[in-house]
């Protein structure tokens, strides 16, 4: 049994998002591909499968084999090619998508934007961050997931969905070597295992050489050291019945992002710190530590039983992780930082959809989340050891429905309503030089409605236009390091699109505009190593956003994207002073993308794939206050791969470049500390994205 395509069926991955996408690629969910023209994309919007010109929502999304050309293998990558959204690494992915997102963390905080593995919530930020590998399509759906995905998806979902197995056998070997000492392999293989039942395994090692150099130790900062699998079982249990079981796991053993101080004061130097001369040294006094372990299971089940289809997701998820920062970021020793957090999480949500043709389409739903969490934070001082451990419980409960009205062949009406409740138990002691000073175990719930309303009409066969109101919510938490509580933020999204398919499917062109109305949103500052979480009274953001695909011949694709954000504070006083007017963090002005592949044939010698993409962001400040110094300055990446597949399409051979210039450009800066180990905003740290970086790939499929 295979459930199929047609309108009025669920998406099989539950939890994936719809597409507003507009990135050329062979493959991009599934697809039925005219002679000429552009790929039409069968995909799982609003849990329902469909194709993506159809779905009125703001979305982008990229294949496995994008990805791969776009040199994509991390969270962060995905920022200079998707309209509206910043990754920042600072020991964890803070995602913010159209200037909402958090850089809270511990286990009673939450994200302000969500991710996905194949519909299941990871619950934690600090692994979010981890390598891609056998993906089918990653989606970034921008804007407030109220009712179908609304576990505090303020800002938006990020979706990772990965490969089915097949009823072939099929599989990959790859291979891929680059300077800095990158060595990437990875194998799958997929295939039939019994009458009716499927299954894929695919297993990744990646290792590369820091890109810092310690001056005074042989030892590298800023590599990677990654062991990771996956296991998927498809089952047709009968001609009504699916199963889909899954398991993953991965270890990361790094050092991750040091923090790179720009200036050394004379007080550092008087005091002994190592003044590194290259741009590729750094002096730590002690070693920076990123470990990881995380694995999960999951079961989707999905039964037809004729007007109607139910679904079950049933997921358990761990994850483990260690933490060594050096945060004064010289080698005397001023302020180190340890942590550690361990999650467990299960969640269960169910669901049952119409399947009847009809005008009238509809889902329900009911999600569950326990979550059981511990962290501890320790700052070390020459003259003050620091210890908070915590310990946290959410229980998370939502009931949500949605339906469409087809009023007429081409007006449509949407409406939906979520009901979230959550309530965390947290706890939490607080050490001084070993000695206890403060303990406490504070309770606290929050319950929210999250309606959403839209219209869609076809202006044509292929023009759709569409406008929506949507409530999304995120609730509150206890930040850690001082355990204050901080309450839950609001926000009504207002927003209208345009989907245009146009030339006999030559020509892609989506726009959309956005307005936020956002309250209480929850600030972050980090002062002498402990956060301190706020709310803000209000904020408006609005933009505009436009996401070109073009396919002028059968062998070359073009794409671009281009998004202008306007995100400022309304009311907001820090230390009472106001910062009406100032641009949200992580809230780049503008955002600009340019693609193009070229698929050259070459006779009996197989195909050339040429391939080429520019990705330009604006300024971005790092902190409420706007200040210079913690901002990034504009940047330009530039990214090619050069590809030949010879005759057969079975093997696959390329040279790729990712940031062709070098551009060196901060994901994130904060406050560096003085020769007395005290915060001092004069002295900012830097964390940079990653430099240049080539090599060759090789692909062995049968």
């Amino acid at each position: 049994m295979r459930f199929k395509a047609n309108p009025y069926r669920s998406g099989l991955l539950a939890g994936s998002t719809g597409l507003a996408i507009l990135v050329a690629t062979p493959a991009m969910g599934q697809e039925n591909t005219p002679a000429e023209g552009i790929n039409v994309i069968v995909v799982t919007a609003e849990k329902r499968e469909k194709d993506l010109q159809d779905v009125p929502i703001a979305i982008t999304a990229m294949s496995g084999e994008t990805l791969t050309a776009n040199g994509i293998s991390n969270v962060e990558d995905l920022q200079f090619f998707v309209p509206g959204l910043t990754v920042t690494n600072d020991s964890m992915a803070i995602i913010n998508i159209r200037g909402i997102g958090t850089s809270a963390f511990g286990v009673a905080t939450d994200p302000s934007t969500t991710v996905h593995y194949d519909g299941v919530y990871i619950s934690r930020p600090t692994t979010s961050y981890q390598d891609m590998f056998d993906v089918e399509r990653v989606e970034v759906l921008r804007g407030p997931q109220g009712v179908l995905f609304g576990r505090n998806s303020a800002g938006g979902t990020l979706n990772i969905i990965s490969k089915m197995p097949t009823d072939e056998l099929t599989g990959t070997i790859g291979v891929t070597l680059g300077n800095l000492g990158k060595r990437n392999f990875s194998g799958t293989i997929s295939g039939a295992v019994a009458d009716g039942a499927r299954a894929r395994l695919t297993l990744v090692k990646n290792d590369r050489n820091g890109v810092y150099r310690d001056v005074n130790f042989d030892r590298r900062y800023q590599d990677e050291n990654n062991l990771a699998g996956r296991f998927t079982l498809a089952v047709d249990a009968t001609d009504r019945l699916e199963i889909v079981l899954r398991a993953d796991a991965s270890r990361d053993r790094e050092t991750g992002y040091p923090a790179i101080r720009e200036t050394y004061p004379a007080s550092l130097v008087a005091a002994g710190a190592t003044v590194p001369s290259r741009p590729n040294e750094i002096a730590l006094d002690a070693v920076p530590r990123y470990d990881i372990d995380a694995w999960g299971v999951s079961s989707t089940i999905r039964y037809d039983a004729g007007p109607v289809e139910l679904k079950s997701i049933a997921a358990f998820r761990s994850s483990d992780v260690d933490q060594t920062l050096d945060v004064d970021a010289t080698d005397i020793f001023l302020r180190n930082i340890e942590f550690s957090e361990s999650s467990k999480s299960f969640t269960q949500e169910f669901q049952i959809l119409s399947t009847t043709p009809s005008r009238l389409t509809w889902i329900l739903g009911a999600f569950y989340l326990r979550e059981d969490g511990e962290d501890e934070i320790q700052i070390l001082e020459p003259n003050r050891a620091l210890a908070i451990p915590e310990s946290n419980t959410t229980n998370a409960f939502a009931l949500f429905g949605q339906a469409s009205y087809e009023f007429t062949d081409s007006l449509r009406f949407t409406t939906g309503l979520r009901y979230s409740y959550e309530k965390k138990d947290f706890g939490y002691r607080i050490f001084s030089n070993k000695e206890e000073v403060d303990s406490g175990s504070p309770t606290a719930s929050w319950s929210a409605w999250t309606p959403k309303f839209g219209v869609e009409l076809d202006l044509s066969e292929d023009i759709l236009a569409y406008a929506s109101a949507t409530r999304g919510f995120k609730s509150g938490g206890f930040q850690l390091g001082d355990a204050k509580p901080f309450l839950p933020e609001y926000l009504w999204s207002y927003e209208v699109g345009l989907k245009t398919t146009l030339f006999d499917r030559r020509l892609q062109a989506n726009f959309s505009s956005f307005y936020y109305d956002y309250s209480n949103l929850q600030v972050v500052q980090y002062i002498n190593g402990v956060a301190s979480t706020t709310n803000a009274g209000r904020a408006t953001i609005k933009g505009v956003e436009a996401e070109f695909q073009a396919k002028p011949t059968r062998n070359l694709s073009l794409t671009s994207t281009i998004s202008w954000l306007d995100a400022r504070y309304d009311v907001y006083f820090d230390d009472q002073v106001s910062l009406e007017g100032n641009r949200l963090p992580n809230a780049p002005k503008w955002n600009a993308t340019f693609g193009a592949e070229y698929r050259a044939p070459l006779g009996s010698a197989g195909f050339l794939t040429l391939r080429g993409d520019v990705a330009r962001r604006g300024t971005a400040y790092f902190k409420p206050s706007n200040d210079p110094r913690y901002a990034s300055s504009p940047t330009t990446l530039v990214n090619g791969r050069i590809s030949w597949e010879p005759s057969g399409g079975q093997w696959e051979v390329a040279l790729y470049g990712r940031n062709l210039t070098d551009e060196r450009y901060a994901t994130y800066k904060t406050f560096g500390t003085d020769a007395s180990g005290v915060s001092n905003p004069d002295l900012p740290l830097t964390v940079y994205g990653e430099p240049r970086q080539y090599g060759v790939q090789l692909r062995r499929f049968f």
